[in-house]
């Protein structure tokens, strides 16, 4: 996935670098925090109008080195940092996928004669495979650059693209075994407005896709919805999206925030732990932020 810094022109090399030579609030430890984030709190996102100030948060965010990542229990929405918990909901294989090319595994979802492993190494490629059991057996099925699978009752579905230097891309691909014994097949069913982060599906079988800078939904029909267009988090990475009991809430794991998406007003807010979370640029590089974007 493209990075903030790959976005700007050269003008804002000095912006950037005087960014990454800099200092975070937070250092190596983390303090404590719950991990309930009904608890947490919301921070204002400026907008968009506001160039200055929305570069300004933009920039403290993206250069954060929290990463949080959203899961449920006990039907509850909670969220841990991703140093804690790195291969948090991937399933055990018993074995280590590689394929001729690649090695770095983005998604895996058992099926009733194996496994299906998704590599996906961003700008250099990815690739769907199917393995055995037991790991000795494999075949490419596709090359596409999956981020993850989902179900749905009529089968298993994933979402993929790419996000790299400017450009956007992504779809859904159905993958389907036409008969027992025979090789899987991946086949894309829709086309999506820009690269995905994250899926999570409602009990009729909708998916709720993160994409790069938006929020888009697939119904049954294949029908793409936006329900939340030019979403703030382009350059935070969202890792991961879950839905609260009633499904009237969706939370997305991402750098420095998680969001939370009212799925019936239409709104977003950005929550931290506390205060003690938020990566905090020096005075000076927000001053010379907002005098170079403010006039853009």
């Amino acid at each position: 996935m493209v990075g903030l810094e790959a976005l700007l022109p050269m003008r804002h090399a000095l912006i950037f670098a005087s960014l990454l030579l800099g200092t975070f609030r937070l250092g190596a430890s983390e303090p404590g925090y719950v991990q309930d984030v009904t608890r947490w709190q919301a921070v204002d996102v400026p907008s968009a109008s506001d160039r200055g100030a929305r570069m300004v948060w933009s920039f403290a965010a993206n250069y954060s080195h929290l990463n949080w990542r959203v899961f449920t229990k006990n039907g509850a929405v909670r969220a841990r940092l991703s140093s804690e918990v790195p291969d948090m909901g991937r399933p055990q294989l018993g074995f280590t996928p590689e394929s001729r090319k690649f090695s770095r595994t983005s998604a895996t979802v058992a099926v009733d004669d194996g496994w299906l492993v998704a590599f996906n190494e961003g700008e250099f490629g990815g690739a769907l495979y199917w393995f055995s059991r037991d790991g000795k057996r494999s075949y490419a099925i596709s090359d596409d650059q999956i981020v993850d699978f989902f179900a749905r009752a009529d089968g298993i579905y994933a979402v993929e693209g790419l996000a790299h230097l400017g450009g956007s891309r992504g779809s859904v691909l159905r993958i389907t075994q036409p008969k027992e014994g025979a090789p899987w097949q991946a086949q894309t069913v829709v086309a999506l407005p820009s690269a995905p982060y994250a899926v999570a599906v409602q009990r009729d079988g909708t998916a709720v896709i993160t994409l790069s800078y938006s929020l888009v939904s697939v119904g049954m029909d294949l029908k793409v919805q936006t329900l939340y267009p030019d979403a703030p988090w382009g350059e935070l990475y969202p890792t991961a999206s879950v839905f609260a009991p009633g499904e009237q809430k969706l939370y997305i794991g991402m750098r420095q925030f998680v969001g939370e998406f009212d799925l019936k007003t239409k709104t977003l807010r950005c929550l931290v732990p506390s205060a003690q979370f938020l990566n905090i640029l020096s005075k000076e590089d927000e001053a010379r932020i907002r005098q170079q974007f403010s006039g853009s």
